[in-house]
């Protein structure tokens, strides 16, 4: 698992001197300055730089077809521990499925 910390963040931008630049959100000064953490920090705005926004909303995609398949019941017509690579399966169709509907 990758530590949390802002050297391994989507949004940091390392510095020369060890130091860098949160750039989650806009500048927090007059300057146009962004805020500068040293790469051990952390927040709780935190994201993975090794996955892409493409794959983190598949990954949501797939944490929401989850909780639906729970929340109605569903999940009782799954073999047993497979809830989440039904989901999954479901998340992955979607763009698909959505191609089709645009035609």
């Amino acid at each position: 698992m990758v530590e949390r910390v802002c050297e391994n963040c989507r949004w940091w931008d390392a510095g020369p001197t060890g130091n860098g630049y949160c750039q989650r959100r806009a500048p927090i000064s007059v300057e146009d300055l962004w805020p500068i953490t040293g790469k051990g920090s952390s927040c709780g705005d935190w994201q993975d730089k090794d996955v892409t926004p493409e794959q983190e909303d598949r990954q949501e995609l797939t944490r929401r077809f989850a909780v639906a398949i729970m929340g109605t019941g569903w999940a009782a017509n799954c073999p047993e521990g497979q809830v989440w690579a039904v989901a999954a399966s479901l998340a992955a169709a979607e763009p698909q499925i959505q191609r089709e509907n645009e035609q």
